[in-house]
């Protein structure tokens, strides 16, 4: 999974949305309620204004209004810093009419307007306040795009913003209400979604939650207080990507599949400066749910990214081979990193429930839920882990050509 980042209480939250953001940055923000989203993005706008930096906001009139309300009573005069021309506030759905084309925004329409509105931005800044004072933009017209229905184009969107934010100095933030993802086919898209920004800041919405929550994850407890299911089993079966009951098997090109999946991760392997290896046949096939076989992908490579340091390598590799102990027909997938390796005694551990060697980025389900999905076809999946120099880990997953029905 993409980086989760969680706090123990209320007071630790705003210390985070309040925190000095690196230009260039891109947050999600995934909300339960109002309030929340208010909250968490009202304290980075009030921080921006008050170094006498500029914001802009394109959301919907209730968010609008909301934002407003949440600024006024913490002491910021609107009508001063927008004559100022340091604060607009801009309709999301008429703003993404101005520079869509069809289904998809047009890039240079894009550019144009909102590079358009970010320099006037700037030059607000330098003229009320300080060259060096900050920038920060929060939109709501992926989740315009995505509750339409349109979620290529909502992910095209996202991209674009990054694009934008690699050429100008600025904070991007992204609402995502959680109401758009409760059913299983939903793991993939998150996964999507969080691979385009650098930062996912869920809100626990509870003061000092138990530990085991706190463990769990900010998303995932999120997900839990909206009663999405009943039992913190059933909820990491479904947000995790369980797709028993989807589409049937199909033949899948193993390097398309592995090309598609690399490229939603492009963004952050660009700005760590990581390159990635490839080593797979042309032709090699493997007959499995679109939907398993990419979530197994994403997983094993979202991992691989996060004990990854700039500048290092990723390999990824792909061949015809037979179980080691049935023998049977299949494909063995092998997704290494130089990381810092994962020591013997926690090696054992990484395919548990829960477990998670760096708490802070993982909520601990990801290997837990390939594992699972490769042995109710008949594979299997082990981790090799090097501490000592050269370092680094090396997971060998295994998939049967025709996948084997195992008894649960």
């Amino acid at each position: 999974m993409a980086h989760i980042h969680t706090s123990s209480s209320d007071s630790a939250a705003k210390t985070t949305s309040s925190a000095p953001l690196r230009a260039g940055s891109h947050t999600a923000h995934f909300f339960s309620t109002e309030s929340q989203l208010f909250s968490e993005v009202g304290q980075r706008l009030y921080a921006t204004l008050v170094a006498g930096g500029a914001a802009v906001i394109i959301a919907d009139g209730p968010h609008r209004r909301g934002f407003a309300d949440y600024l006024e009573s913490h002491g910021i005069d609107l009508s001063r810093v927008t004559n100022q021309g340091r604060w607009l506030a801009l309709d999301a759905s008429k703003t993404l009419a101005e520079f869509m084309v069809g289904e998809f925004p047009d890039p240079g329409r894009f550019f144009t307007l909102i590079g358009g509105i970010l320099d006037r931005l700037t030059s607000a800044v330098v003229l009320h306040g300080s060259a060096r004072a900050p920038i920060i933009a929060y939109g709501e017209m992926v989740a315009v795009l995505w509750e339409e229905g349109n979620q290529r184009a909502s992910l095209r969107l996202e991209k674009l913003w990054n694009e934008l934010g690699n050429a100008r100095a600025f904070h991007l933030s992204c609402g995502w209400p959680l109401r758009f993802f409760s059913t299983p086919s939903d793991a993939l898209a998150v996964d999507q979604i969080c691979a385009e920004h650098t930062q996912i800041s869920p809100t626990l919405g509870v003061s000092n939650p138990p530990e085991t929550e706190r463990r769990i994850g900010g998303f995932l407890w999120q997900l839990k207080a909206r009663n999405v299911l009943e039992h913190v089993s059933q909820i990491s079966r479904q947000t995790l990507g369980f797709y028993r009951d989807s589409a049937a098997p199909v033949w899948i090109s193993v390097p398309e599949a592995i090309n598609e999946v690399l490229a939603i991760f492009n963004i952050r392997l660009a700005q760590r400066d990581i390159e990635v290896r490839t080593n797979i046949r042309p032709d090699v096939r493997v007959r499995s749910e679109r939907g398993d076989f990419k979530h197994i992908l994403s997983n094993l490579f979202a991992n691989a990214l996060d004990a990854s340091s700039p500048g290092s390598t990723i390999y990824v590799a792909a061949r015809e081979s037979r179980h080691s102990v049935t023998g049977v027909r299949g494909l063995r997938l092998l997704v290494g990193d130089q990381g810092i390796g994962i020591p013997p005694s926690v090696a054992s551990k990484v395919f548990t429930p829960f477990f998670a060697a760096r708490k802070d980025i993982n909520i601990g389900l990801g290997l837990w839920t390939v594992r699972d999905l490769l042995e109710k076809r008949g594979g299997s999946i082990r981790c090799r882990s090097r501490v000592a120099r050269p370092s680094g880990t090396m997971m060998m997953a295994f998939l049967p050509t025709e996948p084997i029905a195992v008894a649960a």
